[in-house]
């Protein structure tokens, strides 16, 4: 019997008590966290307990511990959250949230390929009792609108797996509808317009849960059905690479250009699912060409930047909620100042920042050190399609990782540093120590991913046939060197906060005024916000981004107030979804002049309809 059994059965057992407990909050809060920490906490001990025992990991387990940490760390930070929004229905939070996170535990526990049946039925529970969380601000018509186009996606997707199950298709059109179908899920170009509506709208906890571990589950479910042993192996590798260099850079030029922090992060979603996608297809391209390091590379990389991802995206939702649970709002210009009102959440979110864009000496330099070996080591063949494709995955790696690090920038700066810019951030207090441990667990944790990362290299070199053991140790080794520089780092950063810490306390702050052109105390009409940090980039861009500007420029020479509000729609959703959505209501429209109301017309279209396929079955008989 599989290890995640029980655990399922623990959180499924745990949310429905709480849904029945809907008339005592504090109970249901009690019952629905109580079971869905110990479920996820039996499940990691029995599968380290599994490990040791039998010495075996399997592809699932990778994709399973995202959803165990975030599932654990979601649950502790729903505690503090639900309070005061929505604390009233936590019944019914705690009943769709746990039955979410078991469903992604049993989509990777599940033989998908003895039994897709039940794979398919794990995955709709988990886009069903997602969609309910996000819209669980019920009242809110943007959080409405969001949870459609969601369940919309989620149902396409399953129709598109129902297809890939019920026929016996050749391999390449099974990976085809795979990709779609599991592309849904992914967020590839034209398929992600869910991910910034639904982000948003979902509580924090959620939306860290759906990010850091839902949207990876795409690329199992590809993995699993779409790339098959006896498939075109090259082919997978071109798509997913020219996919992921499609998906990461359009995604960040999307995030730089957003002023709502779930939103921006939402984009830097599907950002890091095209660098998975790229790491994924170098892998693939490395085995086609066998080209060892390629091949080592890209597939480590890409299994570290999952894991990475989970983890510092996980991180920033969480923070991102504790953030509107104190400013009681998502919108960057109107927040500022707000480190010094929350240092322990701004701390661990500026961190949470540094390691997903990838910044020494955190772990997320690791994962992404590894996809860039794997495209230089593409560059070093003499087949000039390899090495074009190698090089413009390291041009437009380099350029997305330099935009990621300009959108957190934008996000330190106009919501932690500076002064607040509105009542509501003036006001705010740190969050519970529940929350804040959330997110700094997950910080610890990715510390200790990159402590094991040379171990779990090691691991991967010992599956390889004998004559990759001597690629895949000097990797290891170098991934070792990697590891142990960013440890020091991490060290050393820690020792310099804590010394700083240390000399406050013994020697006080000095206040002094500095130059100020003339002002006595700084103002918030001074900074630039998250609107005007951008505005160069956007403008930049504006093809791409087409913003619609109000702007009520100052007049005078003691200008009064002046306003700058801007709204960028989706490209996906502006350029192609709106006008097959148009184009469908047309031609429902036509379609609705056949209800006339007669029942003798009805009548009439059912003979003429009988008639057709009694007609067609005798011309096929014959």
């Amino acid at each position: 019997m599989d290890i995640m059994f029980f655990p399922v059965v623990l959180i499924v057992t745990g949310g429905i008590v709480s849904r029945l407990l809907q008339k005592r909050p504090a109970a249901a809060m009690v019952t629905g966290a109580g079971t869905l920490c110990g479920g996820t906490l039996a499940a990691i001990i029995m599968q380290i307990l599994c490990y040791c025992h039998d010495g075996g990991f399997a592809v699932r387990d990778l994709f399973a511990f995202p959803v165990l940490i975030l599932g654990l760390a979601g649950a502790i930070h729903s505690i503090g959250y639900l309070a005061g929004h929505g604390s009233e229905r936590s019944g019914t939070y705690w009943f769709f949230f746990n039955l979410t996170a078991a469903a992604m535990l049993a989509v990777t526990a599940v033989d998908s390929a003895s039994n897709p049946l039940s794979f398919l039925l794990a995955w709709e529970i988990m886009g069903a009792a997602s969609f309910a969380l996000v819209i669980f601000d019920r009242h809110n018509q943007s959080a409405c609108r969001a949870g459609w186009i969601y369940m919309i996606a989620c149902h396409a997707g399953a129709g598109l797996l129902i297809l890939l199950f019920c026929f016996d298709l050749t391999p390449l059109w099974v990976f085809i509808i795979a990709l779609l179908g599991f592309g849904l899920k992914i967020g590839f170009p034209l398929l992600h317009i869910w991910l910034p509506e639904a982000h948003p709208a979902a509580p924090a906890p959620v939306s860290a849960l759906m990010s850091g571990a839902m949207i990876e589950l795409g690329f199992y479910g590809l993995l699993s059905f779409g790339i098959l042993r006896d498939g075109n192996i090259a082919l997978y590798g071109w798509v997913l690479s020219i996919l992921g260099m499609a998906t990461m850079l359009p995604g960040i030029i999307f995030a730089l250009a957003q002023n709502n922090l779930k939103r921006l992060l939402a984009y830097s979603s599907i950002e890091n699912m095209g660098i998975l996608s790229c790491a994924l297809g170098l892998g693939f391209l490395g085995m086609s060409h066998h080209i060892p390091g390629m091949m080592i590379c890209g597939f480590a990389g890409a299994a570290v930047h999952l894991l990475n991802h989970a983890l510092f995206k996980g991180g920033l939702f969480l923070g991102a909620g504790s953030v509107y649970k104190a400013a009681g709002t998502l919108d960057m210009d109107d927040m500022g100042g707000l480190l010094k009102r929350m240092p322990w959440t701004g701390t661990g979110f500026i961190l949470h920042a540094a390691g997903l864009c990838g910044l020494p000496p955190f772990a997320g330099f690791a994962g992404e050190f590894l996809i860039y070996c794997a495209a230089f080591a593409g560059l070093g063949n003499r087949e000039l399609p390899l090495t074009v494709i190698s090089a413009a995955v390291l041009v437009i790696l380099a350029v997305t990782g330099g935009f990621a690090a300009a959108a957190f920038a934008k996000v330190i700066g106009a919501v932690f540093c500076g002064e607040p810019r509105s009542a509501q951030a003036e006001d705010s207090v740190e969050v519970s120590p529940g929350m804040i441990l959330a997110v700094w667990m997950l910080f610890f944790l990715s510390c200790a991913l990159l402590a094991a990362l040379p171990c779990g290299i090691r691991y991967l070199v010992g599956l390889m046939t004998p004559e990759y053991i001597g690629y895949g140790e000097s990797i290891s080794g170098m991934v070792a060197a990697v590891a142990l520089f960013s440890l020091a780092g991490l060290l050393l950063i820690f020792a310099i906060m804590l010394l700083r810490r240390g000399l406050n306390k013994r020697c006080g702050e000095r206040k002094s005024a500095t130059w100020d052109c003339g002002y006595a105390l700084p103002d918030p009409r001074m900074e630039y916000t998250a609107t005007s940090f951008s505005r160069s980039m956007v403008d930049f861009f504006g093809s791409l981004l087409k913003p619609a500007r109000k702007i009520s420029a100052p007049q005078g020479i003691f200008p009064g107030k002046s306003e700058l509000d801007e709204e960028i729609a989706d490209a996906g959703m502006r350029n192609f979804w709106q006008p097959v959505f148009k184009c469908g209501t047309f031609l429902a429209s036509r379609i609705h002049m056949l209800q006339s109301g007669s029942l003798h017309f009805y009548l009439l279209v059912l003979v003429i309809t009988l008639i057709g396929m009694l007609l067609g079955a005798v011309l096929q008989g014959d």
